[in-house]
């Protein structure tokens, strides 16, 4: 039996590879940013905005005090907001014991329902709406495409 029948197109993995690693953090930088963005909007601080896991590849500070971060293992990412122990947001002690009420509304656990709650269904609004924008661009570019084509 030959085997590289099964193979077809291993010369390229290292490309397939690199566009999944490419196109998973787009998608994550998206979904991030919808939590990142409605969570300032609302109030709520975030100290890291982090696409990968890991160890820590590059990151800045921006002028409101958040860490951006790309970090080694690009299979997710994170926000993590004032207030969160880690990025799972558990809750830091120290906020619980906190009675100055300006700092406990910038954090996570001390922000109103509503905001919360538009802060965690961010993520997954945001992605939705860019599949839409990406579905517009293609069908777009296939209408505008083919109409100049039929006009040769």
């Amino acid at each position: 039996m030959e085997y590289s029948l099964f193979f077809p197109q291993f010369g390229n993995l290292a490309i397939t590879v690199l566009a999944f690693i490419l196109c998973l953090s787009i998608i994550v930088f998206v979904h991030e940013f919808g939590h990142y963005f409605i969570g300032k909007l609302s109030g709520i601080h975030a100290e890291v905005f982090s696409i990968g896991f890991g160890p820590v590849i590059v990151s800045a500070f921006d002028k409101r005090g958040t860490k951006w971060q790309i970090a080694a293992f690009p299979l997710g990412g994170y926000v993590k907001f004032l207030g969160d122990r880690n990025p799972a947001s558990s809750p830091c002690p120290q906020t619980d014991q906190q009675d100055e009420q300006k700092f406990l509304r910038k954090t996570m656990h001390g922000a109103p329902l509503w905001a919360r709650f538009l802060t965690v269904a961010a993520g997954p609004v945001f992605n939705f709406i860019f599949s839409g924008l990406i579905f517009l661009f293609i069908y777009t570019y296939k209408v505008f495409a083919g109409h100049y084509e039929s006009k040769k």
